[in-house]
């Protein structure tokens, strides 16, 4: 064979080993899939919802705020004063027989105290301090007097008459003391009841000098009837009953009293007074008469 047909035989030949040693040889590492069933089992979770955080006060309110159980207290004007604490404080002369309570026979009832006395002279200021029922039936007023012990005054008594407010009131009955002493009770229902069938119908004596009617000066004409009286004791309720006006605008009120005979409860013998200002409507126009107990205890115009 010559030299120029060797010449290429050994060029294929060459070529031919140059590529077998390149290839490489298939991998038998197995290729990483992910799994299905680990995918399953194994499931991405979402990341948390942020939580609202719980309130750590209570929704009910504290002992002693004002509520059902605690009335709110209406100012009247002589509650303590800033700068009290560099006067002197004193006492008052009070004069609880001519003291009263006034009930405004709404709904909520409003009953406020009349104190009536006397301060030790002109320079001494009144103070009042209302501390509300709470979970009792007792209203609590302490009553006193501050002066500035540097000022100069005439020796003489300055009478007093202050209209306290005692908050409203929606059911039951309430016992009012002054500096510890008794001033009197109230009730909060005037309005014929649910079992007052079973209670003994009394008298209810009734001032018909010193009762009388309010008339508010607007259109229409707003009229309340105040009545002024006894109870026989402490442990009789009053009641109050109006007929509306008639053909002649006659407009009567029954006024009279219950007591529970049947229950074992002793009471002091001793008059309960009462004022309580009884609502009688709007009018506009016409004459009208107002009898209590079948006695007249006025006339107004509406």
């Amino acid at each position: 064979m010559s030299l120029k047909h060797i010449a290429p035989i050994l060029i294929i030949t060459l070529l031919l080993a140059a590529c077998g040693g390149s290839g490489a040889s298939p991998s038998t590492e197995p290729t990483q899939v992910p799994s299905s069933t680990q995918a399953a089992t194994s499931p991405a979770y979402p990341a948390p919802a942020e939580q609202t955080p719980v309130p750590t006060t209570s929704i009910y309110p504290e002992p002693g705020t004002p509520g059902t159980g605690t009335p709110v207290i209406p100012p009247s004007g002589y509650e303590p004063q800033p700068g009290d604490a560099n006067l002197k404080r004193d006492q008052v002369s009070l004069d609880l027989a001519s003291s009263h309570l006034v009930v405004t026979a709404t709904e909520p009832a409003q009953a406020n105290a009349t104190l009536k006395g006397n301060l030790p002279d002109p320079c001494h200021f009144l103070r009042v301090v209302v501390t509300p029922p709470g979970n009792s039936d007792t209203i609590n007023l302490e009553v006193y007097s501050v002066v500035d012990p540097n000022t100069a005054c005439i020796t003489k008594l300055e009478p007093f008459s202050a209209s306290i407010p005692l908050g409203s009131y929606t059911s039951g009955i309430y016992i009012v003391m002054v500096n510890g002493e008794r001033l009197g009770q109230f009730d909060t229902v005037f309005s014929p009841q649910p079992g007052d069938d079973r209670l003994e119908k009394g008298e209810a004596f009734l001032d018909l000098e010193s009762s009388r009617l309010i008339i508010a000066g607007t259109q229409p004409n707003q009229v309340s009837a105040s009545l002024v009286g006894n109870l026989p004791d402490p442990c009789h309720q009053l009641r109050i009953v109006i007929t509306p006006a008639d053909a002649e605008n006659n407009i009567n009120l029954e006024v009279y009293s219950l007591n529970d005979t049947s229950a074992n409860v002793s009471c002091i013998t001793v008059l309960q007074p009462y004022t309580v200002i009884f609502p009688l409507g709007s009018y506009s126009g016409g004459s009208y008469s107002v009898y209590v107990n079948g006695e007249l205890l006025g006339k107004f115009n509406g």
